[in-house]
């Protein structure tokens, strides 16, 4: 059952631009801001057609204040670095566009926006889970927080790869040495647009020819892989669209 044609027609939009987002983060660690106009455009109508049937329904004003109250909440925390910036906006852009799920009989406690980001929280722990369970069948070794974000792959083609390189080669007269990289270091390899980026590598080849090089010779080398915040989101607003809600399932345990 569809609770209402504009709000579903809102939630399929931010489904599609969500999956949009994740792909553009998961290729290359960035989503460009007019990935979010169609859908600001497109729902923003269809918000306000929605709140125009229903605003005397019983209960709206709560749901539309928390909603209000949940986009500048997440904006603040942004604002503070709490949330990277794509992922206040896809946060802050479900709050207001899609209060409640228009697929489900319930709505979730507290919001929508909320209960997809905890659903995403506690699907994002899988992730690291799934990494370190491999790497030991697969007997490779590496720091721990490596083990749960990384694997090794070929240095002769890690421009196919995405993610950061996780070991610092050199290479001298007595041969190549490497050592790991500390934890963090992807982000500083993202901020200081370094040669430990692959997405550098891949988009500078000339520039960083030597490295490129150096890598090939090297062997396998650790990259950390890591997904992206908003892929989670993205699938724990697919759950949440649809009812389910760890807030209300923890709630629930909590209330037996």
């Amino acid at each position: 059952m569809i609770l209402s044609l504009p709000l579903a027609i809102s939630a399929i939009v931010v489904l599609i631009t969500f999956l949009y987002a994740s792909w553009q983060d998961l290729k290359t660690r960035t989503i460009y801001t007019a990935t979010w106009y169609p859908a600001v455009v497109i729902c923003g109508i269809c918000i306000v057609w929605f709140w125009v049937e229903y605003y005397t329904a019983p209960g709206a004003l709560s749901v539309f204040f928390v909603s209000i109250l949940v986009a500048f909440l997440v904006g603040v925390f942004t604002y503070f670095g709490l949330f990277g910036v794509a992922d206040g906006k896809a946060l802050i852009l479900m709050s207001v566009v899609v209060p409640i799920t228009p697929f489900a009989a319930a709505w979730l406690f507290p919001s929508l926006a909320l209960s997809s980001l905890v659903n995403g929280a506690v699907f994002a722990l899988v992730v690291p889970v799934f990494f370190f369970i491999r790497n030991l069948v697969l007997k490779n070794r590496a720091p721990f927080w490596l083990m749960c974000s990384g694997k090794p792959v070929p240095g002769n083609s890690i421009t196919k790869y995405f993610g950061f390189v996780s070991e610092e080669i050199t290479e001298d007269d007595s041969g190549i040495s490497r050592n790991f990289c500390r934890a963090g270091s992807s982000m500083r390899a993202l901020k200081n647009q370094s040669d430990l980026s692959i997405r550098n590598l891949r988009e500078n080849p000339d520039t960083y020819a030597s490295k490129l090089a150096l890598y090939a010779r090297a062997g396998n080398i650790w990259i950390s892989y890591g997904v992206p915040f908003m892929v989670p989101i993205t699938i724990g607003y697919v759950f949440a669209l649809f009812g389910f809600s760890f807030v209300d399932l923890f709630l629930g345990i909590l209330l037996i």
